[in-house]
């Protein structure tokens, strides 16, 4: 990584990272061409600090540019930084301190770096200040680490377990960058914006180390930033000609939420035309609401060929498959029936097969668990003697889909399968139907199956509220039309907000949902301790 950093060095002064507080006023520019005097002067006050090769400092990765070159003056000292989530407003002090400490005990981390909002905190270990603002050691060069030096340690979702560390090596690092880059084509000329988290795969690699592995600029934001202005952020792309970004599916869903009510002067207004490429991972697409936002966007000029739905993994760094630039996106009935999106061929460096419940290969057409090998797949969890792999050299990824004509399709993952009469159907099937009714809140949605039964948890507006029978009425009828199945009208429960748990990246904890269900722990609107039968 160091040495695409020493190598931007001769990019013209004008290239670089913007970092942006809002996307109206002006950025916070760094050029790329200072990057390695002020990694190398982090590097030396980390040094200082007693930092030495192989220290493991716990790294709460907020988004700006001192934690930006706390984290590459890490590597370049050879430290190994454990990239986590900060501490952001709806989580509750003792529970992220709960997490930090457990992640410091379980992995023997030596420091934690002291960003802005751990300041008030009691740290789980000594703390690791952050050096004087504008440091730089002139003339500096950076090294380049050898190939099996670790990078950094990254984390798993968490969505059924406590969050496993991932070791990201050098080689693998580079292997995946060279898959993200040669997928989407990237240039040094071109523009990349990104507000993904720093402390996630998609925004770490996906954003912020693939700008640096091509040298491009990097158009970089808080998370928080596209939940105040999502229209602002269409509109900042428009402005900054980027040619491409990095987003989950919510994105696509959240913008359309807040913008379909915009006329078509007002989205032509939004020039578009530029943007070539835009990776959509991380959660199941939601095809209906696609194809509404390009309607939507079209006298933008956003092109129908720009979305390239994707596939990937913590485990692997994180790109495994994508659909090419400029490719349509392909649509296919899954065997459930369900309308499935092809997420591409998986790269070239991986070998990927499926297996069903029986544990025999599955032939294309058939749904199976995706199981992985090659590539820059890691060897192992962090400090876990057992190998990630199994004896054939596969890793079994948890999530389930099916091939066609080559191309991996994404159905679910098998904790989140539903059986009915013998069919399986995935739990997002149910989600996105009940989500397409005008009284649910997008992205509010858990469907579980207890027993036998498939219970429907869900936050609506005051129009259901004020009408629990009839709006409960439309969710069964709805379902019953869009995935043929009937589900019974008193296993649909309405929630008070924030009751559903979710990963650090957004996952839901279904788990941890069922349970607390099970329990009778989700005090909701129409919730009562569930009877069972």
């Amino acid at each position: 990584m160091l040495e695409y950093i020493q190598r931007n060095q001769e990019c013209p002064p004008e290239r670089g990272l913007y970092l942006y507080d809002k996307f109206i006023d002006p950025p916070e520019f760094i050029s790329y061409q200072d990057f390695p005097e002020q990694v190398a002067a982090y590097a030396d006050f980390f040094r200082d600090q007693g930092i030495e090769p192989g220290t493991r400092v716990l790294f709460p990765f907020e988004t700006s540019s001192a934690v930006i070159f706390a984290f590459l003056g890490l590597m370049e000292l050879g430290a190994v930084p454990l990239s986590v989530k900060p501490l952001v407003l709806d989580t509750p002090r003792a529970t992220y301190l709960d997490f930090i400490g457990r992640v410091a005990r379980d992995y023997d981390a030596a420091r934690v770096l002291q960003v802005p909002t751990l300041e008030t905190l009691d740290l789980p270990a000594p703390g690791l200040p952050l050096p004087p603002a504008g440091i730089r050691e002139p003339g500096a060069r950076l090294r380049t680490p050898a190939a099996d030096e670790p990078a950094f340690v990254q984390f798993s979702s968490g969505s059924t377990s406590f969050p496993k560390g991932i070791p990201v090596r050098q080689d693998m690092l580079r292997s995946n960058l060279t898959m993200i880059t040669r997928t989407d084509g990237r240039v040094p000329e071109e523009r990349v914006s990104s507000w993904l988290p720093l402390y996630h795969d998609m925004g770490l690699v996906g954003g912020l180390l693939s700008c640096l592995a091509v040298g491009c600029d990097l158009l970089l934001a808080e998370p928080i930033t596209f939940l105040f202005d999502a229209r602002g952020w269409w509109e900042h792309m428009a402005r900054e000609g980027a040619a491409g970004t990095v987003i989950p599916n919510f994105a696509v869903d959240y913008s359309l939420k807040l913008m379909q009510d915009l006329d078509a002067e007002e989205i032509a207004e939004i020039d578009l035309s530029r943007v070539r490429s835009i990776y959509l991972g991380s959660e199941p697409i939601n095809l209906p609401n696609l194809n509404a936002f390009l309607d939507l966007m079209a006298p933008a000029g956003l092109r129908r060929d720009v979305f390239m739905p994707c596939y990937g993994m913590a485990e692997a760094v994180l790109l495994v498959s994508s659909r090419p630039v400029g490719g349509e996106i392909r649509v296919v009935p899954s065997p459930s029936g369900v309308p499935a999106v092809s997420v591409g061929r998986p790269m070239p460096e991986y070998t990927v097969r499926l297996r069903d419940e029986e544990g025999r290969v599955c032939a294309e057409g058939r749904l199976g668990e995706i199981e992985v090998a090659g590539g820059s797949l890691a060897a192992s969890y962090l400090d876990k003697q057992a190998p990630l792999v199994g004896d054939d050299g596969y890793y079994a990824t948890g999530d389930i889909g099916f091939l066609d004509d080559g191309e991996l399709f994404i159905t679910g993952r098998i904790s989140d399968r539903i059986k009915v009469g013998g069919q399986s159907y995935f739990a997002s099937d149910f989600e996105q139907a009940v989500e397409r009714l005008d009284f649910v809140r997008d992205g509010r949605t858990c469907v579980l199956q207890i027993g036998q039964d498939i219970v429907v948890l869900a936050e609506v507006d005051r129009t259901a509220r004020d009408d629990v029978e009839g709006s409960r009425a439309r969710i069964v009828d709805h379902l019953v039309k869009t995935v043929g199945v009937t589900v019974r009208s008193s296993d649909v429960h309405y929630l008070r907000p924030g009751q559903l748990e979710r990963t650090s990246s957004g996952k839901l904890r279904r788990r941890a949902i069922a349970e607390a269900y099970e329990q009778g722990r989700l005090g909701g609107l129409t919730l009562d301790p569930p009877t069972g039968g």
